[in-house]
């Protein structure tokens, strides 16, 4: 079945790009890949994968102008794409291979460890192999149904057994469609970058709105890029920027005059009204945005656009609020209310895991919700995330939502960030508060009697830890794995 609707428009303005555009399609410092040169290695990986239909195959590959040619010769080949990041512990990579039941894979010299790949006994084929043939097959739409899985993507943590998502190609231009309509973006102009690990589901949304817009990707490839990303987009023009909240703490350390930019995407966390401080001090941008949504919604599916007047409700939630949901996409709310979200932008579920699929995704009059975990609540015309079904705590008897404590917090300007968790180790569980500051007025006298104006005393905790200097996981987000361990 030839496909058709917005998946069609997709491939069909992708393959025109490929084929007519003289622009840049991946762009870093002086490193440029155009959009004719990445169609002859997009063509050359195909006629390699002329044999191979409907398949699951690995890309070991870190940022770099091979890795997005790579996504596109899968997609296009009519196979399934599952991402390999070289940060990613071997052990957990074998995990994935077995859970998925991979038998190809391509690699590229950036993922390094070529060693460790082979032992994976698997169909590798090499990248710099394969485009120094001059073998080549013409870019053809790829017959596929809309509900036929395009990519899996496995959770980005290093612990626990790995569970991946399944995203058809419905799903994720179903979401791109959206971007495309919301975002602002501009086409042809508009250089895109982010800070993420390679495995992140948010390379979605800097992929495809690139490459469907024929504008240009400028990734963190180099390690002095990623350890002074300012003077990375800075040299590289960058336009938009796609990252986390706490990824602007990073930046804070060295941003000198204001970062100029059309778009500031922030997503994948809570947006704290205290960062939002921060970009206004240090960024000079057209449009600051708020997305909302997880791998299981490919991956948005709430956006909000900043406003001057949203000020004051701002200030009164400690946070910047999720906005509202794209359109043709349905909400309901259950128990506290938690948020259950319909759409074509829902995956398939969990990779061969019935019994997660069934707490979390359900279906309601014949059609799908998936369970979000989040507890949203709505005022005047936007919607807040105010916490989750698994930030919330017993303790001594009492419900205590452990995020609540944290929007409270953050209210200080002088804290950069704050995270308050459970700790379990003890025989009497006590909530434990880190809060990042560089200031030496803040203590923990001051915090104590800042939080007594807005919760009972059961909510304050009992040990608070302050702290200079946030540690970051590989996505740009803070490492709470770390402080859980630590304290």
């Amino acid at each position: 079945m030839q496909i058709k609707s917005q998946t069609h428009k997709f491939f069909s303005t992708v393959k025109k790009n490929l084929y007519n555009s003289n622009l840049n399609l991946v762009k870093n410092n002086d490193k440029i890949l155009t959009y004719s040169e990445a169609k002859e290695k997009v063509s050359k990986i195909i006629y390699k994968l002329k044999k191979i239909k409907k398949k699951k195959i690995a890309i070991f590959s870190d940022k770099c102008a091979n890795y997005y040619v790579s996504v596109l010769a899968v997609l296009f080949s009519g196979n399934v794409w599952v991402q390999i990041s070289p940060s990613m512990p071997h052990n957990r990579i074998k995990q994935i291979c077995k859970i998925a039941d991979i038998k190809y894979g391509i690699y590229d010299e950036s993922f390094g460890n070529k060693k460790q790949v082979n032992k994976l006994k698997l169909n590798i084929y090499d990248l710099k192999k394969i485009l120094r043939n001059n073998k080549k097959l013409e870019i053809r739409i790829p017959d596929v149904d809309v509900k036929d899985t395009s990519m899996i993507f496995f959770t980005s943590g290093s612990t626990g057994v790995p569970k991946g998502v399944e995203i058809s190609y419905e799903n994720f231009t179903s979401c791109l469609f959206h971007q495309f309509k919301n975002l602002k973006y501009r086409k042809n102009k508009e250089i895109f970058s982010d800070y993420h690990d390679v495995s992140f589901v948010m390379s979605l949304v800097v992929i495809f709105p690139a490459i469907y817009l024929n504008c240009t990707i400028s990734p963190l490839v180099e390690m002095n890029d990623k350890m002074f990303p300012v003077e990375h987009l800075k040299s590289n023009k960058i336009t938009v920027l796609i990252t986390v909240p706490s990824f602007i703490l990073y930046l804070k350390e060295h941003l000198k005059k204001k970062i100029k930019l059309n778009n500031l995407i922030l997503c994948g966390e809570n947006f704290p009204s205290n960062i939002l401080k921060l970009v206004q001090s240090k960024f000079k941008i057209n449009n600051l945005f708020n997305l909302y949504g997880s791998t299981e919604t490919s991956p948005w599916a709430f956006f909000y656009n900043f406003k001057k007047k949203d000020t004051a409700l701002i200030k009164k939630y400690g946070q910047v609020p999720i906005g509202k949901p794209f359109n043709n996409i349905n909400i309901r709310f259950e128990n506290d209310n938690e948020l259950l979200i319909n759409g074509k932008i829902i995956s398939k579920g969990y990779f061969k895991n019935k019994k997660i699929n069934k707490e979390k995704f359900i279906y309601i009059k014949n059609k799908k919700f998936y369970r979000t975990g989040d507890i949203i609540k709505k005022e005047k015309d936007v919607y807040f995330c105010i916490g989750r079904t698994d930030t919330q705590v017993k303790l001594r008897g009492y419900r205590v939502d452990t995020t609540e404590v944290e929007s409270h917090i953050k209210k200080i300007k002088e804290i950069n960030y704050a995270f308050c968790f459970l700790n379990e180790k003890t025989k009497d569980p006590f909530l434990v508060l880190v809060i990042i500051t560089d200031k030496k007025s803040i203590n923990e006298n001051l915090v104590t009697n800042h939080l007594k104006k807005y919760v009972p005393n059961y909510m304050i905790p009992k040990k608070i830890i302050l702290m200079k200097r946030i540690k970051f996981n590989k996505n740009g987000k803070v490492d709470k794995i770390y402080y859980r361990n630590k304290f």
